[in-house]
């Protein structure tokens, strides 16, 4: 039995160049379809946008809470809408601290217990700022979520992204560095092995950190498709250095989809193989 709890995301709605996006016409048809097929596979729990949270009405979201939909995750945190390296981004009941108490509310009431905060395009450092006062102003963000995570329970999990989708944070050392200035058990990083793939990180990377990440992303590199898809070998070496780790929370299949009811069979293959 595994240590893990393997999860997969459903599609649609994610921030992530590659899959399928954009939230369904029915939100509500969308989870319960993507929970049916994941669970149905073999996975734990199912990930789901919080775009596509957000977008239930509050009787959907009751009728969700009813159901007892087996979402324990959330990605996508923050639309690329709302800009977080900003004067007045986090003013108090400000749009993005409306947003951010919102979609807790919600996630809160489904059982999320985790949210990445990968969010590219919001926490994109403008031209002509320095990283280090790009970064400043995602330690501000995160604080105001800190106090709202406290709130509703749930942990943001701040997600290192390759260059292509995000400008401020790109590895996972940055990830916890960030993590651990906020100085909150609300705040944590996530590891997501297409990212270090990507950015050329070593699969033993986790072992040398001092903490843990909340929640790991796994996908086939280079085109994020399901694990296994091109032999996953590199997730294969990720598999057994996390084993390595004290690590033992969930990991979640996160990639694009061209036949998801056939595809996340597969993954499900080969993370019960090698998680």
């Amino acid at each position: 039995m595994s240590r893990y709890r393997i999860g997969c995301c459903v599609p649609g709605a994610s921030f992530m160049p590659e899959g399928e996006a954009g939230i369904a016409a029915d939100a509500l048809a969308s989870l319960e379809w993507g929970c049916g097929a994941i669970i149905g596979a073999g996975f734990d729990y199912a990930e789901a946008g919080v775009g596509v949270i957000m977008g239930l009405t509050e009787t959907q979201l009751e009728r969700a809470v009813s159901e007892k939909l087996p979402i324990e995750a959330c990605n996508s945190f923050i639309p690329p809408t709302y800009k977080i390296v900003a004067d007045g981004a986090c003013d108090a009941d400000g749009p993005l601290y409306r947003y951010v108490e919102e979609s807790m509310r919600r996630m809160a009431k489904l059982g999320v217990r985790v949210v990445v905060f990968g969010s590219g395009g919001a926490r994109r450092i403008p031209d002509g700022m320095t990283t280090a006062c790009g970064r400043e102003y995602i330690v501000r963000f995160l604080h105001m979520c800190a106090q709202t995570a406290e709130k509703y329970g749930v942990t943001v999990a701040i997600e290192p992204l390759r260059a292509l989708e995000c400008n401020a944070i790109n590895d996972v050392a940055t990830g916890a560095a960030m993590a651990k200035a906020v100085g909150s058990d609300k705040i944590a990083y996530l590891a997501d092995a297409f990212h270090m793939a990507c950015g050329g990180e070593s699969a033993d990377t986790l072992i040398s950190m001092d903490t843990m990440p909340a929640h790991i992303h796994v996908s086939e590199a280079p085109d994020r498709v399901y694990p296994g898809a091109h032999g996953g070998e590199y997730l294969a070496a990720f598999a057994e250095a996390l084993g390595k780790t004290p690590y033992a929370g969930r990991v979640s299949v996160e990639c694009g989809f061209t036949d998801f009811e056939r595809e996340v069979k597969l993954a499900y293959e080969f993370m019960n193989k090698h998680f």
